[in-house]
């Protein structure tokens, strides 16, 4: 059962890997072909469509990024999908030293956490064109000192701080134009 069950998740990262790309794709015909005309003349971009084009690559390579840490962090440590998830939205009442772990495995995978220290560099890079770099430098510098009492706890702590910030970001980039 289990092996169906992992090979059943695995067809759905699939599928949902490649409506991310198909959705990337259709969305970059949209900006950049005439449909009206019928032979695809290319369109330059307006400044205010290309900057939302590259805040969208970017998400979505952040995203891949995520399901890929996230993938390798569940079969490491052997957690649902459901947990896993609760456990990134800090939906978990008083996790364990072994769910504050599996925080600790994503951002070594995403390399978020590097030589026991929030690694800003590596934050920067993935995340500036999507949140912003001062906002991104506020959350981050606004949670490295948010306790912790060994790097499981220490990552947790900080996720736990600057997660419901990311939050707040992810409202703004897809919230429908006015």
């Amino acid at each position: 059962y289990s092996n169906l069950l992992n090979a059943e998740k695995k067809q759905l990262n699939m599928k949902s890997s490649i409506i991310c790309c198909i959705l990337a794709t259709v969305l970059l015909s949209l900006c950049v072909f005439n449909a009206d005309a019928g032979l695809r003349k290319p369109k330059k971009l307006t400044p205010e469509l290309e900057a939302k084009f590259e805040v969208l690559t970017a998400w979505i390579a952040y995203r891949l990024n995520l399901k890929h840490a996230k993938e390798a962090c569940v079969g490491e440590y052997g957690f649902s999908d459901e947990l896993a998830t609760n456990l990134v939205k800090i939906k978990v009442a008083n996790p364990s030293d072994r769910e504050k772990c599996y925080v600790n495995c994503l951002y070594n995978k995403l390399v978020f956490y590097k030589d026991d220290a929030i690694n800003k560099q590596a934050m920067k890079e993935s995340l500036y064109e999507i949140v912003g770099e001062q906002r991104l430098l506020n959350i981050v510098d606004g949670c490295l000192n948010a306790g912790g009492t060994n790097a499981c706890d220490k990552v947790y702590k900080f996720h736990a701080c600057a997660s419901p910030e990311f939050d707040k970001v992810r409202s703004d980039i897809f919230l429908p134009d006015e």
